[in-house]
């Protein structure tokens, strides 16, 4: 398969490559925005996994222009798969006093995400086949009072995959999103609570990205949980800190 992998260096993204490469012979274009940290991680794939072939490229994730030359570069060849993944854990507490910050954060985790979708999901409709695996969360289930601002652009990447999924219903490209729980990441580092490995989360995902699953909740007790979550009604939910 070729492979190419959006914020390649992420730790979930990171895991997920691992996890192809270590059944199966592949081809990844691994993206993202640091040149020196795309190439140290290319030259350690390429070591542990020689079977399969490691290119990289640095790509302007702010940048739709970036972007669309990003597409067009890796459409060259045909694509099997493409998993999008960057994004950043936005501070609810920093984004409700600092605009600057809110706007950034929604640009990267919502705005940018829909764009690079959207690029490959044209590419894909050319070619007439191939997947897309776009990371969101299950904090996009529901708006919660400490993760509104984060969540809302999860919230955001799950109607835009809805919409593809819908435009592709009868066509041979699959469109899938991806709703981890709270993984052990740096993001989450000063996080309190149970969190997932990165690997048994990246398990998840490439198995339900395989089956070309329409959601994947990974851990899939997440889609349990978020569907009471999701139920709970306000007038009981308004009282709650979770």
């Amino acid at each position: 398969m070729r492979i190419v992998v959006v914020s390649a260096t992420s730790v979930i993204a990171l895991a997920c490559v691992k996890n192809w490469a270590s059944n199966g012979n592949h081809e990844f274009v691994l993206l993202g925005r640091s040149n020196e940290r795309l190439a140290a991680t290319a030259t350690d794939l390429s070591i542990r996994f020689p079977n399969s072939k490691f290119e990289f490229e640095t790509v302007d994730l702010q940048s739709s222009t970036s972007i669309a030359a990003m597409v067009t570069k890796c459409a060259k060849s045909a694509i099997d798969l493409v998993l999008v993944a960057q994004g950043s854990l936005t501070e609810q507490k920093q984004a409700s006093t600092d605009l600057s910050y809110l706007q950034s954060e929604l640009q990267l985790n919502a705005v940018s995400v829909a764009v690079v979708t959207e690029g490959f999901a044209g590419a894909l409709a050319v070619q007439g086949s191939g997947t897309i695996g776009v990371i969101g969360s299950v904090a996009g289930d529901r708006g919660r009072a400490y993760n509104y601002s984060y969540g809302s652009s999860k919230t955001l990447i799950e109607n835009y995959t809805q919409g593809l999924q819908q435009r592709f219903a009868a066509s041979e490209v699959s469109v899938c999103l991806i709703k981890p729980g709270p993984t052990k990441t740096p993001m989450t580092v000063s996080h309190k609570g149970k969190m997932a490995d990165p690997n048994a989360v990246a398990k998840v995902i490439v198995h339900g990205l395989s089956l070309r699953r329409r959601v994947i909740y990974a851990p899939s007790l997440w889609r349990y949980i978020m569907l009471v979550v999701r139920f709970i009604p306000f007038t009981i939910f308004k009282r709650l800190s979770f």
